[in-house]
């Protein structure tokens, strides 16, 4: 087993080189991925080819959220029966027994109490400690964009990324996109899918 997430752009290919692997892929309201990815200490290296980077942060990571998904969910959809698994972040905090037993039928494993004891003997706090180096067992609200993202912000997520959000599930904050911000996340999405594109990268079907 391998935990790379950016393996989500490549199932394609990976199902070409391996095909039995089976590939699960764990989807979380991107609204808290904006949250996570914005605040990352290597973000101006993960984003720096990306030239909308610089003056859109959150629309960026809005629109590199949604072209995540939906290459995964896309190749999921293309892959023979048996082969892809999808799994909501929220779902599994919320019921990680329920969750972890659908997951092991899928891959064909014995469910066992011990996957949910992980942290057990591994739990510590400390100033500064991230949740993950904390070995935390599965807790709800570690990051939750309602309290956390500032609103002009959400409004920009939701500009961008927002009929993905409706399409999962996800209840979007305002109902429909300000007219202020219809144009601005418009032109960012074309100039985010044109610098995908010029580095022969895979665009989402309703993106080419």
């Amino acid at each position: 087993g391998d935990k790379s997430p950016g393996y989500v752009r490549s199932i394609p290919i990976l199902h070409e080189l391996w095909p039995r692997a089976k590939f699960v892929h764990l989807i979380r309201d991107g609204r808290d991925v904006c949250l996570s990815a914005t605040g990352w200490a290597k973000a101006d290296r993960v984003f720096a080819d990306l030239d909308t980077w610089p003056d859109e942060p959150v629309i960026t990571a809005a629109l590199w959220w949604e072209r995540s998904v939906r290459l995964g969910r896309e190749a999921g959809r293309a892959l023979p029966a048996g082969l892809y698994h999808e799994l909501r972040y929220e779902r599994l905090v919320q019921d990680p027994e329920a969750e972890c037993r659908a997951l092991c039928a899928f891959l064909g494993l014995g469910y066992d109490p011990a996957m949910l004891r992980f942290h057990e003997g591994r739990t510590r706090s400390a100033p500064g400690l991230s949740s993950k180096r904390q070995w935390l067992p599965p807790t709800a609200g570690l990051r939750d964009w309602r309290s956390e993202m500032d609103g002009h912000d959400v409004d920009r997520f939701e500009a961008a990324a927002g009929a993905l959000l409706e399409e999962l599930g996800y209840e979007r904050a305002a109902p429909r996109v300000a007219p202020r911000l219809a144009a601005p996340a418009h032109a960012a999405r074309r100039r985010f899918a044109d610098a995908i594109a010029a580095r022969g990268r895979p665009l989402p079907e309703g993106w080419r």
